[in-house]
């Protein structure tokens, strides 16, 4: 898990590197500015959005009586997506605007809680036995 962290912090940047001055010498460097400024302003607004949608969802939960699980996990990749979007560059806002996508959130959502739950059926197991 460590290895694959830093092998994401040296080769991201690297390859966010390379794919900005690819795109600045395809396009020349204003379109690519303007691009990155774009792609920023376009994935702020629609982080607020969804995000306050999160927020309502997790609040009709909680005065209907159930944990706000899902919409807390949904806020989670939320707030993962917005310095993604926010950080110049393609292949971030590539992979923050996926996060947009509620059903790609959902189905990340969803396998984050399956490890957790697990996780702590192993501990438990392991404590047990």
């Amino acid at each position: 898990m460590l290895f694959a962290l830093i092998l994401l912090f040296i080769i991201g940047p690297i390859a966010e590197i390379y794919v900005l001055l690819a795109a600045g010498s395809a396009f020349g460097v204003l379109p690519v500015i303007a691009a990155c400024l774009a792609t920023a302003f376009l994935g702020g607004f629609l982080i607020r959005l969804q995000g306050l949608s999160a927020l309502n969802h997790a609040r009709g939960d909680l005065e209907s009586g159930r944990l706000p699980v899902d919409s807390a996990v949904d806020g989670a990749l939320l707030v993962v997506a917005a310095p993604l979007l926010m950080t110049p560059g393609f292949l971030t806002d590539a992979v923050g605007f996926t996060l947009l996508v509620p059903p790609v959130r959902m189905a990340l959502a969803r396998m984050a809680l399956s490890r957790i739950r697990a996780h702590i059926v192993r501990q438990e197991t392991a404590r047990r036995g």
